[in-house]
């Protein structure tokens, strides 16, 4: 009797191994595609119910000496950072150091207090202030201390305002965690890093998990890259370099492994961190949204993915229904930029999954779209149709433009413009815009001219392209040059008067 009941159970032990190793096999297999499809390189870590299914690298974490990624790699996680921020402010809420209806100006007195006065710590922690992003990031590189970067955006706050009045709408804003992470410091005495050692980083044993800072040297560190047909280029420092310490400071400076991001992520669901009441809080959604929870996601993966979806101080959550079985679950998730690395951090709480992203050459693998495939696989449901359209003028934009150069750009929008399945493709508008933008804010006459040329060769019909082609000539002093834009203009659109007057004004017939 006993001989048979052991030998039943080996059996039944084996099969789950089996089927464990199957799945791991079928999760390793769908991420391969992603790297020779797609340029993936990485780390990745997938669990369910508290054990890790699969935790390994892909691809190099520094090309020029071939040192491969690991589960040990130290990525930066950019965004994923605001996590982290909320975490330490609702700790001081739950010890009485701070309250939720405190506002800017109860701590932060060189901040305007007819704006500060009205923001409270609830609004920062959600996206609820009316803070500008700040947009132009680009001309924050510049400060060397958070003082200078605080006066810049005092600066543009008073140039633009708010984007709406405090707690009436939603946006995103990384000065509301740089304004969170100064809080921090003035509340306790005591600098950002620290406390988040003390409060989160130790007591969860995150050994390779911190703040990063100009000149910082670590072990296992990942350099990000964008893959061009004739090889990688790397972040351009000499145009666009920065201290992540300042530019960063609270809302997008840690750096981490997917080890430690799924300690950070399995204390979700514990009080390491906070007690259940305030966790709950952490974990609340406050506001709801009616646009699609993941950017550029189609439709109708919203509609069958996707129940309702909203924010909270954890970042994103959604309730996701099976649609055959309806069964719902909840996700909590927050995605991550910083140069051209991408992170993805996605906790599926029903039935416990979880599912980290650390890629370090970005922008054609979509992160949002390996889990959303992932956790389909995990629960033996059909992914191959999970789609999600890249943004083509942001890649070619942000992460070829300025770091190979506008030529590179354009080869990259001819090498993709007709890849209309995997691209959300630019039209003449933004060409056009972009070219103005290059002349006028940049003063590059000649890149600018290539990008207009781009537009005209592939909209031939674009009269407003060759307007704008002209007053570029112009510019550049290339007087017949723009005359005969000019007349390319009048070819499509004959009731063009500022083509007419252009000509005119320049002796041209």
């Amino acid at each position: 009797m006993w001989p048979k009941v052991l030998c039943l159970i080996f059996v039944l032990c084996f099969a789950s191994q089996v089927e464990s190793r199957n799945l791991q096999s079928e999760v390793d297999s769908l991420l391969n595609d992603y790297v020779v499809n797609h340029n993936f390189m990485g780390a990745i870590l997938v669990a369910e119910n508290g054990g890790i299914i699969l935790a390994k690298g892909y691809g190099l974490a520094d090309v020029e000496n071939n040192i491969p990624n690991t589960p040990k790699t130290k990525f930066m996680i950019g965004s994923i950072t605001k996590q982290f921020t909320a975490i330490l402010v609702m700790q001081l809420v739950e010890r009485g150091t701070l309250r939720l209806d405190n506002t800017i100006s109860d701590f932060l007195p060189a901040f305007p207090r007819d704006v500060g006065d009205r923001i409270t710590i609830a609004m920062l922690l959600s996206h609820r202030s009316g803070l500008p992003f700040p947009e132009g990031i680009e001309k924050y590189y510049y400060a060397t201390t958070k003082d200078e970067y605080l006066q810049e955006f005092i600066k543009q706050l008073k140039e633009e305002g708010l984007r709406f009045e405090p707690g009436e709408g939603y946006g995103y804003s990384n000065a509301g965690y740089f304004i969170l992470g100064l809080i921090i410091e003035r509340v306790t005495g005591k600098p950002y890093e620290v406390v988040l050692k003390e409060q989160i980083l130790q007591p969860l044993g995150m050994l390779d998990t911190g703040c990063d800072r100009d000149g910082l040297v670590l072990e296992n560190r990942a350099r990000s890259y964008q893959r061009l047909p004739d090889g990688y280029i790397t972040w351009n420092d000499d145009t666009n370099g920065y201290d992540p310490s300042v530019c960063g400071f609270g809302y997008g400076n840690l750096y981490s492994t997917i080890l430690d991001m799924f300690k950070f992520s399995e204390a979700l669901s514990t009080t390491q961190l906070l007690s259940r009441q305030y966790m709950d809080m952490y974990l609340q959604m406050r506001t709801v949204k009616t646009a699609p929870p993941i950017p550029l996601i189609p439709q109708e993966l919203v509609d069958k993915f996707f129940t309702s979806c909203g924010s909270g101080f954890v970042g994103e959550i959604a309730v996701v229904q099976d649609p055959e079985t309806k069964e719902a679950d909840t996700c909590y998730w927050h995605d991550g930029t910083w140069k051209l690395f991408k992170s993805n951090h996605f906790r599926y709480t029903g039935k416990d999954q979880v599912i980290i992203i650390c890629s370090n050459c970005s922008f054609l693998c979509e992160g949002n779209e390996m889990v959303l495939k992932i956790h389909q696989l995990l629960n033996n449901k059909p992914y191959d149709h999970i789609i999600i359209k890249h943004s083509l003028s942001q890649y070619i934009s942000e992460d070829v433009a300025m770091h190979a150069g506008i030529p590179a750009a354009i080869d990259e929008y001819h090498r993709f413009k007709d890849d209309t399945a995997h691209f959300i493709v630019p039209g003449q508008d933004w060409l056009i815009w972009a070219g103005r933008y290059v002349a006028e804010e940049m003063g590059d006459l000649d890149n600018a001219i290539l990008l207009l040329q781009t537009a005209v060769s592939e909209f031939p019909e674009s009269w407003e392209g060759y307007d704008a082609l002209a007053e570029t000539h112009l510019l550049r002093g290339d007087t017949a040059a723009a005359i005969q834009c000019c007349r390319n203009s009048l070819a499509v659109n004959p009731a063009n008067e500022t083509a007419k007057k252009m000509i005119t004004q320049l002796g041209g017939k």
